[in-house]
C-alpha cells in the first residue's frame, strides 16, 4: 500500500506531462534519454520530494548507484577534502560514495576491490598502492575506473593528478632563490608514482640551478609522521646539516614539525621549511608555513566527472590519459633567506 504523501514516478510524470516510463529511465540515467530531460526530471523529483527505491532499482538493473573510493589514509587531510567533494558530486548525480581505506596495503586493497565489485558499484575512484595485486588490476579493468593523485601503469583508465614534478620544483627553487644550497628533502618512497615525480622535481630544480644534488640530504620512506620525525632528526644530526628542508607530504610534515619542537629549533631562524600540500592549519602555525597548494576541489570534481562519463558509456576506459593540475606556491613565514649554517644537533630518538 502506498504511504500517504509518498511521491511516486507517476506523480513526477503527471507534473511534467510526460510518460512515467520516461521518468523512470531518466532517473536511472538511461543513455537514450537526453541530458535536458534527465535534468528536468531530477529537478522535479527533488522539488516534489521523491525518494528513490534504490533496492528495487538494483534488482531490476543488476547495478547499484554506488561509487567506490579507495584511499590509502583517511588521516591525510588532502584525501578527506577530496572525499567530501567527490561525495557531493556523486549526490548531485544520484550516486552514493562508499569509502574504503587501503592503508597502502595491497592485500587490503584487493579485499576492498572485491567487496566493491560484489556490491555492484557503478565505478571506482582509486589512489592505488605501489604494487597492486594482479587480481586487483584485473577487476579494476572490468569496472569504470579513474585513478586519483597516484598513477599505476597496470590500471586502465584516466588519471587525475597534480603536477608533482612542478610542485616540488617550485618549492626547491624558492629555497635556492633565498640562498640555501644544502636543502634537505623528506619525501615518500619512489615506489609510488607521486614519490618518483616529487623527487624528480627536487633534482630538476638543482640541475637547472647548475648545482649538484647531495643524495645524503634526501630521505625517502612511508608517508607517515613517524618517518618524518626520524628523517628530521637524522638530517639535523649530520656534520653539516641542511639549512632548509622541502617536505613532500602533509603527513610527513606533521612528523617534521614534531621533530623541530623536540630539537627546540627555531623556524626559520635555524631551519627554513616548505611543505607540499597546503593545509588549513599551516596558515595559523607559528610561523605560518610556506606551502605548495594543490587544487584539491578541482581535482576531485574532475575525477568524479570523468568517472560519470565512463559509467554513462557503459564500460571501463582503456586509454591511459592523464589530467595534471598545476600546484601554487604560497610563501609564508617558515622560509627565509639563508643566515648561517645550522650546527649538528644531538638528541635521543624516540
Amino acid at each position: 500500500m502506498r504511504k500517504s504523501g509518498e511521491v511516486t514516478i507517476k506523480d513526477i510524470a503527471a507534473a511534467l506531462g510526460i510518460a512515467h516510463s520516461t521518468v523512470s529511465r531518466a532517473l536511472n540515467d538511461h543513455p537514450h534519454i537526453n541530458p535536458e530531460t534527465k535534468a528536468k526530471v531530477r529537478r522535479a523529483a527533488q522539488e516534489l520530494g521523491y525518494a528513490a527505491n534504490s533496492g528495487a532499482r538494483m534488482m531490476r538493473s543488476g547495478a547499484s548507484r554506488l561509487v567506490g573510493l579507495i584511499v590509502p589514509d583517511v588521516q591525510n587531510e588532502f584525501y578527506n577534502a577530496a572525499a567530501k567533494i567527490m561525495a557531493d558530486s556523486c549526490a548531485r548525480e544520484g550516486y552514493q560514495l562508499v569509502l574504503a581505506v587501503s592503508e597502502d596495503d595491497p592485500e587490503k586493497e584487493l579485499q576492498q576491490v572485491q567487496a566493491l565489485r560484489e556490491a555492484r558499484v557503478a565505478g571506482v575512484l582509486v589512489a592505488a598502492t605501489a604494487s597492486p595485486r594482479r587480481d586487483t588490476v584485473q577487476m579494476l579493468k572490468q569496472l569504470p575506473t579513474v585513478q586519483f593523485l597516484r598513477r599505476h601503469p597496470g590500471i586502465a583508465g584516466h588519471t587525475v593528478r597534480a603536477d608533482d614534478v612542478l610542485g616540488i620544483y617550485k618549492a626547491t627553487e624558492h629555497l635556492l632563490g633565498l640562498g640555501h644550497r644544502r636543502i634537505g628533502y623528506v619525501g615518500v618512497t619512489e615506489q609510488l608514482s607521486t614519490g618518483r615525480a616529487r623527487a624528480d622535481g627536487y633534482r630538476h630544480a638543482y640541475g637547472d640551478a647548475r648545482l649538484k644534488v647531495n643524495a645524503g640530504l634526501m630521505r625517502l620512506g612511508a608517508p607517515r609522521p613517524e618517518f618524518g620525525h626520524e628523517a628530521l632528526v637524522e638530517l639535523c644530526g649530520l656534520p653539516t646539516p641542511p639549512t632548509a628542508i622541502v617536505v613532500a607530504s602533509p603527513r610527513l610534515m606533521l612528523g617534521v614539525l614534531e621533530g623541530v619542537n623536540a630539537l627546540r629549533l627555531s623556524v626559520p631562524e635555524d631551519l627554513s621549511l616548505v611543505a607540499y600540500s597546503d593545509l588549513d592549519w599551516f596558515r595559523v602555525w607559528q610561523p605560518p608555513i610556506t606551502a605548495v597548494a594543490l587544487p584539491v576541489a578541482d581535482m576531485a570534481a574532475t575525477a568524479a566527472l570523468l568517472l560519470f562519463r565512463q559509467i554513462q558509456q557503459r564500460g571501463p576506459e582503456s586509454a591511459g590519459s592523464s589530467t595534471p593540475f598545476e600546484p601554487v606556491l604560497n610563501i609564508r613565514g617558515s622560509s627565509a633567506p639563508l643566515r648561517v649554517a645550522l650546527k649538528p644537533v644531538k638528541s635521543a630518538r624516540r
